[in-house]
Formats: C-alpha cells, structure tokens, sequence
C-alpha cells in the first residue's frame, strides 16, 4: 500500500486480481512457503559464458519519474560496462500495474525475465510458480550476502530461502514541522519516541492551534507497532517458516495500540484519512499547510517532500524527521521495512536467468545501491554503500535520510520485523483498515474492531489458500 502512494505521491505534488493469477496457477506449477525445497546451484554463469552473442533480458521496472530516471542511468551505465548482457528497460507506472501485467503473462506467456515487484506480493509471486528461487543464483554463483543489511534481506527469505533480492526498501518515519512544536511548547529536538508521546503531543499542538495529527489509514504502521513489540501478524513465524492460514494479532498488543488511536482521533486531535483515492496524501499535504503539525508515511517519500519545499510554497514549515514512534517505551522488536525486490523469471532460459543475476546483482552492488540511495532517498542496502563518500556527504548535509538506515540497522531482527508473508496480503490491509474506520466513526470498540479486522483477514487467508489448494 505505502509503496503504491509513494509512485502516486510523486505524480501528486508535481501536478500541485486475485481470479487470474489463481486460475493460472496449477498445483504443480505453485509453491508453498511449507513445500518448497531447498534450493540448489541451477543458476550459475555456464550457459552465459557459453552464449556466442550478448545475452538481451527485459526489465520490468516500478519506478517513478525521478527515481525512474536515475534507474534508467543505472541500467544504462551496466549495458555499457560489459558485451555479455544488455537489459531492455521496460517502465510500467506502478507496482499494481506490473503486478497486474505478471499476472496476466501467466496466460499468455509475456514474462519479463526480472521484474521489480513490491513487498506485499512476495507470497503471491511465490505461488504462481514464474519466478525462480534465487537461493539458486547464491548458491550457483557462490554470491556473498553479509555486507547486506540483514533485515534489508529478511523481507523476501521465506523458509530459509532468498526467493529475491532486495531493492528499493524504505521505512515509516514520523515527519513534522518543528515550528509548530516551538509555538506549542514542545521541543523539536525531542519528538515522540513512543505511540503514548505521540497521543499526547498531539493533544498539546492542537490544543495551541497548531494542528495535530494527521492520520493516514495504512495498515503498514499497525504492522509495524506489532514489529515493535516484536508480535507476528500471522502465524507461523509471520509465514517464514511455513504457510500463513491465520492472523496472530488479535491479541491485548494490538487492543492497545488501537485504543490509543482512538484516544487521539475520538478528542479531534487527530484526522484521518484514506490511503487509497483522492484523499491518500491529505496527511502529507496538511503538514505543509499548517492543518496538520505531524504525520507517518514512507521515509521514500522524503526527497519529493524535501524538494517540494525547496520551491517556497510552504514558508512556514521546518521539516523535521524522526523514527517511527514504537509501540511501547524500552521496545524489544524493530520497525518493519518496506518496498520491491528483483525477482527473476524461472520461465527464462538458463543464458537469461544468469544474465538477470548479473543484472541483479549490479544493482546491488556497493556503488549502485549509493548511487540509488542518493538520488531517491531509498535507504542503502549494503554497510559499505553506507560508507561511501556518496551517502557519507548525503547524511552529513542532510541527515534526515539517515533516520530510515539508522532505524532498520537498530532493533530486533526477528520474524516479526521482517514483516508478514502471506497470500491476499492486500486483501487483509484493506479489512485492517475498514475495522479502524469503523472504530473511528464509533461503531466498534477498539477491542472489537481488532476482532472484526482479525474474523475477516482470516477468512480472506483461508480462501486464498483454498483456490490454489493449499487450504
């Protein structure tokens, strides 16, 4: 959901299903995250090295004006640094829509041989059985992985196995104007660290006229106050060790963290608003005018706020960033990262799905994942891409974007702050989200809203794993 608002977010302020992919997939063609075998060295450099000719992949790329162009740059810069391979870059406008075209290449056999594919589908690209596990390539290519962040990598290792490698990964952050905290008597240098501060700070800056929170309802950040806490979305260790068929927080964790959302919108002293439609950058937007003092949303979305203010428009913003306020104080878990990963395309020959891991791994590379850190404001997936004189000048004239690496380095790696893998993962944000905006207008109470979002994400699990005959 984040990841979609951002493509749109950086439209936005410029300007001022299910049925195919389950009918595609056969029981012999899906993979279940409780079946799927280990992997082996299938994928390694001796077709490629055996090609007469340069090796030509396509690319579906999710990347969005800005961000798309320095991919573009990227990509260009790999074709002319060597004759074995050369990428087609082929752009798509958003990760729904390459979503969709993967889907539908199912059936008419149009697959790209890497594709650039959000977090929320990891499950989803798992069973249609198109992509190849790239443990394979790690293995085949004897590819080393410490230098990457672990919890970067976390996210898209299922049962033990690297099923794609991380790309574009960001991380919810708290953004807010630190002179609206000044004239309501709060310190900037001190924003909240907690849900609870956030609750009450919010109370103070509308109590002063300053506008209080704005609110977007996207069920990443109530993910992610379980991650704090260190508690599973779903079962079976947030489905890394097995197939998630349950939801696992409707717990007293989760009563609480709706509860104190409740306080904060049922006092006014926060709005919400949509994460989908026209309305999803209201939180966003209402810091700039002043409607709002903070707000949470995608630390990838901190270069077109930044450069949006560079412009005047909002002369009375300060921006300051700070990490996502945990769910408790003295936290034992981590925040939840978020964003694409490569995958590669196992319907591609063994020529085209070495040169896709040699794509791949191109961009993962130290001096690309600087280079795309530093011109989009995703966070540097490698400690020594963290080290270069790129990011190390980046961070010491704006250290803002530091707060997103610094966070997902900190804390716990655990199963709950890898983030969930399950089927219909969209499906269950939306019941999440529908249970909160019942709570809001009073309908529910916090303990059952929680019941309400849980019943109906389990029913979507258990429907989802039913049609392609895992249930």
């Amino acid at each position: 959901m984040r990841t979609r608002r951002f493509t749109a977010l950086t439209l936005t302020l410029a300007l001022g299903g299910s049925a195919t992919l389950l009918a595609a997939c056969s029981s012999s063609g899906s993979s279940s995250s409780t079946t799927t075998p280990s992997a082996t060295a299938t994928c390694n450099a001796t077709a490629l090295n055996a090609a007469t000719g340069p090796v030509t992949i396509n690319f579906w790329e999710s990347a969005a004006r800005a961000n798309a162009t320095v991919l573009a740059n990227l990509t260009n810069q790999f074709n002319a640094s060597q004759t074995k391979v050369h990428v087609n870059l082929v752009v798509q406008t958003s990760y729904a829509d390459t979503w969709q075209k993967v889907k539908a290449g199912l059936s008419n056999g149009q697959l790209p041989d890497v594709a650039q594919i959000q977090d929320t589908d990891t499950q989803g690209a798992i069973d249609t059985g198109a992509f190849l596990n790239e443990q394979n390539c790690i293995n085949g290519f004897s590819y080393q992985t410490s230098d990457f962040l672990p919890r970067a990598l976390a996210y898209w290792s299922v049962n033990h196995q690297q099923w794609a490698m991380p790309f574009a990964v960001s991380g919810p952050v708290l953004y807010f104007n630190q002179n609206a905290f000044t004239k309501a008597g709060l310190n900037p240098a001190t924003p909240p660290a907690t849900l609870s501060q956030m609750v009450a700070d919010a109370k103070t800056l509308k109590t002063a006229g300053q506008g209080g929170m704005g609110l977007v309802l996207d069920p990443w950040h109530f993910e992610t106050w379980l991650a704090t806490e260190n508690d599973l979305l779903v079962n079976h260790n947030n489905g890394r060790t097995g197939r998630a068929t349950a939801v696992a927080f409707n717990t007293p964790a989760a009563d609480q963290i709706f509860s104190e959302l409740n306080q904060m919108v049922s006092a006014g002293d926060a709005t919400t608003n949509s994460a989908q439609g026209a309305a999803a950058f209201d939180n966003l937007l209402g810091v700039g005018s002043g409607k709002y003092s903070m707000t949470i949303d995608t630390s990838a979305a901190l270069g077109t706020i930044q450069s949006l203010l560079a412009t005047g428009q909002y002369p009375n913003v300060k921006l300051g960033v700070a990490p996502f306020p945990t769910a408790v104080a003295n936290a034992t878990g981590g925040v939840q990262p978020g964003g694409s990963a490569l995958w590669i395309s196992s319907k591609s020959s063994p020529a085209k799905e070495a040169a896709a891991w040699e794509f791949v791994t191109f961009l993962d590379n130290t001096a690309s994942q600087a280079t795309w850190a530093a011109g989009t404001g995703y966070i540097p997936l490698r400690t020594s891409s963290a080290n270069t004189p790129t990011i190390q000048k980046l961070w010491a004239t704006n250290p803002q974007f530091k707060v997103a690496y610094t966070q997902l380095v900190g804390g716990a790696a655990t199963y709950a702050s890898a983030g969930a893998v399950l089927g219909s993962f969209d499906d269950v944000r939306t019941a999440i989200a529908t249970a909160e905006a019942t709570m809001f207008l009073g309908k529910e109470s916090p303990s059952a809203a929680v019941t309400m979002a849980a019943n109906s994400s389990n029913a979507l699990i258990s429907n989802y794993n039913q049609r392609i005959g895992q249930g």
